[in-house]
């Protein structure tokens, strides 16, 4: 049942009564690509069939949500239903949604419609059982679920088998009488885990079988060193060693025989809630789906080895699997300037000699500081440079987002952060031909790693030293920016392309700079396309009708002009992108309206708008 009313914010009040209503009278036949996007543009939608409003009203179900708010997050959810393989055909964030707090919904689909009231309410309640952060209201078979934001995941063609997760994750719940004044015993499930049919449980206090875990937490390094038998191995840096350790099985560190689901390790578990799995990238961690902790081999090493300081936590580690970092000199100076310039961003220095770059930024320098510790981390023992001798580094944006602390469904918006450091001349993106052959062998062979899912492409970056003699530039490039109307929402190729040109664009995405046209046939510089073209020309035609009709035009009357052709979202991108060139091609100006200027033009109403105006 689908609401088509979009919303760009939770519903509230009557405006819920009245999705309700419409929500009554709208069953529909739909494919679920289709719904999705329908949600994720805001609409709302229930997954059950009622020939009413309410869950005596049931009459058939193919689809099931589950609804996280609190006490978990995108990626743990997503790992727990690869593990089981109980995949959703698609999931989206909520309106609620940020970065630091993950609010979401993931949606089932079985392989066919559900008829019987009994089987569909036994398995709501056993998905929400296996799936415990979900929220507890899901239990409602008649419930609505309103749209949201972004898709976190697709899988339109996934369909779970309901009778076989019911069997093999069977929960004790007494389903009878089929009313809503009084609810079925559902309370149950939220004191159980869950228990998987066929494996047996280990039992997580000291026996013969664990003996690691007692000597992590007596910090018996020569024990451990003895008993992983790790022949000497010399890492190059800090991000060798964190790849070696990642990718070491953590069920076999721990001694558990059983990594899928055992007993927490770090509360008393009576149930069986706890599992060691393995991200995209090849990396294990542990999660509890009890208590809670989700944890990677150096948070678990400093847990039950009560460390209190991370370097001792990690030479700890590097004794236990018998490795060394050796650095050269060259590395050493290389980091020296890397801090260096972490310095600069954090000590006043870039502020008082680049204000206007700085305020171009300053929103976004977390982001640049998280950049030069992932450098740091990543410095080579062979000289490796840009042609400038500033030292290179590569990533995925992947990775980034995880450094982060961002979802990777946020890769666009680090990506984009990226190219206004690029800008500022404060970070370089190189191009497969400005990279040291080796190098790129090194991280092509990352990319071509079956067993690293979902690896993109691996960007490569150099950053330069943040010097008195690079402040002129810095600064410079900052006053470009303003002066341009560059704006991090109209951030874009294409911004860049029709304002300052093709080698502007090219250095900032130099990835792009060449698509293949199918009617010339062959490949051909990247420039704008025709339909980007056409939504420009429209937005010149409206600035000069309305100059022509009251001697001035805001971004707001053109995107009503353009309504009957294109979204509000897509009007204003194209503004964005192509102001400047439309400025600078017509002999226009954009000002900030003052009280002066709002007589001038017989402006009325609050606030000071930026004016479009002839020169």
């Amino acid at each position: 049942m689908l609401d088509k009313t979009s919303y760009n914010n939770k519903p509230q009040g009557i405006e819920i009564a009245k999705i309700t209503n419409r929500l009554e009278k709208s069953q529909v036949e739909i494919d679920i690509n289709e719904l999705a996007d329908y949600l994720i543009h805001g609409c709302t939608f229930k997954p059950s069939v009622l020939n009413g409003k309410k869950e005596t009203d049931w009459m058939e179900q193919q689809l099931f949500a589950l609804d996280f708010d609190e006490g978990t997050n995108i990626e743990s959810e997503l790992n727990r239903c690869k593990e089981l393989n109980i995949l959703p055909c698609f999931g989206y964030t909520s309106f609620s949604h940020t970065h630091e707090h993950h609010k979401f919904r993931l949606v089932f689909c079985t392989h066919e419609p559900i008829t019987e009231y009994d089987t569909a309410k036994q398995l709501q309640l056993t998905l929400m059982n296996i799936f415990n952060h979900s929220d507890e209201k899901c239990k409602n078979l008649s419930r609505l679920y309103f749209g949201g934001k972004d898709l976190i995941y697709v899988g339109f063609d996934n369909r779970i088998n309901h009778k076989e997760i019911i069997n093999k994750y069977s929960i004790e719940i007494n389903i009878s009488g089929h009313t809503e004044k009084k609810p079925h015993n559902n309370n149950y499930i939220y004191t159980n885990t869950i228990n998987l049919v066929g494996l047996k449980t280990p039992i997580p206090e000291m026996n013969n079988n664990n003996y690691n875990i007692k000597a992590i937490r007596n910090r018996d390094a020569k024990y451990l060193k003895n008993k992983i038998n790790n022949s000497h191995t010399i890492l190059e840096n800090n991000q060798a060693f964190f790849d070696y350790i990642f990718t070491y099985d953590l069920g076999k560190l721990l001694e558990i025989s059983y990594p899928i689901s055992f007993r927490c390790i770090f509360h008393d578990d009576n149930h069986p809630s706890a599992g060691i799995f393995q991200n995209d990238e090849g990396h294990y961690f542990y999660h509890c789906f009890g208590c809670g902790v989700s944890y990677n081999i150096i948070n678990i090493i400093e847990m039950l080895g009560n460390f209190k300081s991370r370097p001792k936590a990690y030479k700890f580690i590097r004794e236990i699997f018998n490795l060394e970092i050796q650095e050269t000199e060259w590395q050493k100076e290389q980091k020296e300037i890397l801090i260096e310039n972490l310095k600069t961003l954090t000590n006043g220095e870039l502020k008082e000699n680049c204000p206007i770059a700085y305020n171009n930024i300053s929103r976004n320098i977390k982001y640049l500081q998280q950049l030069l510790l992932i450098a740091i981390d990543n410095v080579y023992d062979e000289k490796l440079t840009d042609n400038e001798d500033n030292v290179i580094f590569y990533a995925s944006t992947r990775f980034i987002c995880e450094q982060l602390k961002m979802s990777p469904q946020s890769a666009k918006e680090v990506s984009k952060k990226n190219v206004l450091f690029q800008y500022h001349e404060l970070l370089n993106k190189l191009d497969d031909e400005e990279i040291p052959e080796n190098m790129l062998k090194r991280s092509q062979a990352i990319g071509a790693n079956k067993e690293i899912k979902n690896q993109k492409h691996i960007n490569y970056y150099s950053i330069p030293s943040y010097t008195t003699n690079s402040f002129k530039d810095i600064e410079r490039q900052g006053v470009n920016w303003k002066n341009n109307n560059y704006t991090m929402k109209g951030l874009s190729r294409e911004m860049f392309y029709r304002t300052e040109g093709l080698d502007v664009a090219n250095k900032l995405y130099p990835q792009y700079k060449q698509i293949y046209s199918k009617e010339q046939k062959q490949v051909i510089d990247r420039t704008t396309t025709k339909s980007s073209d056409n939504r420009t020309s429209k937005i010149v035609k409206y600035i000069f009708d309305l100059i022509i009709s009251k001697g001035y035009a805001t971004e707001n009357d053109i995107i009503k002009m353009m309504n009957t052709e294109y979204s509000k979202t897509l009007s204003a991108m194209q503004i964005k992108k192509s102001l400047q060139e439309i400025l600078q091609g017509y002999d226009l100006k954009r000002i900030r309206a003052n009280k002066q200027i709002k007589e001038q033009y017989g402006i009325i109403g609050n606030g000071y708008p930026f004016l479009i105006v002839k020169n």
